[in-house]
């Protein structure tokens, strides 16, 4: 196996939100500025953050900023205060050391401290420095604080409310990392005897989340198979198995693949059948109005629901319905809270593959296709299987703790289909 695509693919499957190894970044901004804010006189911006497991080592911020024409003072301060407003650390130092004269990330370091539950970070810039400004939809978790005493203070940003306001904050840190072992049992995969793949994790502060496998076409780097096992405490192991097969999309007649597919891990018992898989997608609802989106298939591969990156759906089938708010006419549902338009509307999925230079793109879009048919009908839209072509597939795992580590091992052998 190419070692320049064997890193590429560790590339691809680590963290998104990882800013250095063993470091973590809690956002909730989508990182693209509309804006940027300065707040005059002693008041500052905040963020509420959540830490994702308890004495969570917060040591570094990072945020998206400029410095002002004019500045009225060369210094900041930051804060950061727990869920009480009460301070645990603080740092003072000169703009100009961390921020240019146009927009972009600084990374600055911190007394490192350990946060449970709610803190916050303040940033008290005295009218030295822009904080870039990432409108709708907002989190809710951005504020404006004065000191002395510690408080919030009304909203009061012009060209800008509170609701569709993000301060592009975000907190930099770290826990304790998980340890991962992985064991290729069988490497030979067809329909009637699938490979075996063992994953075998630990992690120190016992909590471990989950372990995903990705099996990867050696030949075309395309991910034609994953799937994911919840794990729980200090040590968990997950076994898997690839009957050999990879996904395609049944649209109007016309099938297409390979595209990348997950199952679900979290979703309830009574929904299970009904939201098996899903697929990443891009929802074109008319012309000028695209989102991101995850739809979702049952185990018979019927299309039954489409949820954007927002949480919001656009579509559920009348299976979901029937179960999630029995009794509602779905006639009535579909005309009030259906977004799709028919014969109008589009979806595009996604195929992913291992890069294997830093500019090459990881993701293709398959489609878009139009959305025909009906809700009824479920859109004449079809999650199908087929089997894998022979050649060598390369299996990794990533696990994944409650605090948001992430670890990649590559199996020690190749899987063959013959």
């Amino acid at each position: 196996m190419s070692t320049i695509w064997t890193m590429g693919l560790i590339a691809l499957l680590v963290t998104v939100n990882c800013v250095s190894a063993g470091m973590v970044s809690l956002a909730y901004d989508d990182g693209i500025p509309e804006d940027g804010v300065w707040i005059d006189e002693p008041n500052g911006h905040a963020v509420v953050f959540t830490a994702p497991t308890d004495n969570w080592s917060l040591n570094r911020l990072a945020v998206f900023g400029m410095l002002a024409p004019k500045p009225e003072s060369e210094l900041f301060v930051v804060e950061v205060w727990d869920q009480n407003l009460s301070l645990l650390s603080r740092t003072t130092d000169k703009a100009s050391s961390f921020f240019a004269s146009n927009l972009s990330w600084s990374l600055i370091d911190i007394p490192e401290v350990k946060v449970s539950g709610d803190f916050l970070i303040t940033f008290f810039e005295f009218g030295g420095v822009f904080i870039g400004v990432d409108t709708p939809p907002s989190s809710g978790r951005s504020l404006l604080v004065a000191r002395n005493p510690n408080r919030i203070l009304n909203w009061s940003v012009q060209n800008h409310s509170q609701n569709r306001t993000n301060w592009m904050i975000q907190a930099v840190g770290h826990s304790p990392e998980p340890g991962l072992a992985l064991e290729i049992l069988s490497d030979t995969a067809g329909e009637r005897s699938p490979a075996k793949i063992r994953a075998k994790a630990t992690d120190p502060d016992g909590n471990l989340k989950s372990a995903t496998l990705y099996v990867v076409d050696n030949k075309t780097r395309e991910i034609v198979w994953s799937e994911v096992k919840e794990m729980k405490g200090r040590s968990s192991e997950a076994e898997f198995s690839w009957p050999a097969s990879t996904s395609r999309i049944s649209a109007n007649g016309r099938d297409e693949g390979v595209l990348f597919v997950i199952n679900n891990l979290v979703v309830m018992e009574n929904l299970s059948s009904l939201l098996t898989y899903s697929a990443p997608c891009v929802l074109l609802l008319e012309k000028n109005v695209n989102f991101t989106a995850i739809a979702y298939f049952g185990e018979d591969g019927q299309f039954n629901a489409l949820i954007d990156a927002y949480g919001f759906s656009h579509y559920l089938s009348q299976d979901v319905l029937n179960i999630t708010a029995p009794g509602i006419d779905y006639q009535k549902f579909s005309k009030n809270n259906i977004t799709i338009i028919k014969d109008t509307s589009k979806i595009g999925f996604i195929k992913m593959k291992v890069p294997t230079r830093q500019n090459e793109q990881a993701s293709v879009i398959i489609g878009p296709k139009v959305l025909s048919g009906s809700p009824s009908s479920n859109y004449d839209l079809k999650l199908l299987r087929s089997n894998a072509g022979m050649g060598e597939y390369i299996a990794i795992v990533k696990v994944e703790d409650l605090a948001f580590n992430e670890l990649s091992e590559i199996g020690d052998r190749a899987i063959k289909v013959e």
